[in-house]
Order: C-alpha cells, then sequence, then structure tokens
C-alpha cells in the first residue's frame, strides 16, 4: 500500500479527476484526504508499494518535480 499525493493545476482538473476515480468505483484507490486551496488530493493506492507525487496538467498526471 502506498500514498499517492496528486498536485492539479486548477481546481475544476482535479475535481474531474477525484470525479472519475469515483465513477470508476476502483477498490484500489481511495481519496484520503482532499485541499481545495492547495488543489492537493492524498488517495491510498493498495496495489503500489512506493509513494509518489504526481502534477495533474492538461495532458493528465505527470511525475512532480518540486524543483520547478
Amino acid at each position: 500500500m502506498a500514498i499517492l499525493q496528486i498536485t492539479s493545476d486548477s481546481l475544476e482538473r482535479l475535481q474531474g479527476f477525484l470525479a472519475g476515480i469515483e465513477w470508476t468505483n476502483d477498490s484500489v484507490l481511495s481519496v484520503v484526504s482532499v485541499d481545495p486551496e492547495q488543489r492537493t488530493a492524498v488517495l491510498c493506492d493498495r496495489d503500489a508499494e512506493e509513494d509518489r507525487r504526481r502534477r495533474l496538467g492538461p495532458f493528465g498526471l505527470e511525475a512532480f518535480d518540486s524543483t520547478a
């Protein structure tokens, strides 16, 4: 089990992404928390083995570069 932190460039995009997870009813992913002001969400991924950070942009999920 791992934690997946998603940071989005817009709240609307993040909400759409989270709605997609809920719509698919994927039992592997569950939403742990959402911070609308920071446009971030923390998910629990039951199939992954290591924690990850991703940026949600116009082209989907990308690796998060904290130095940018």
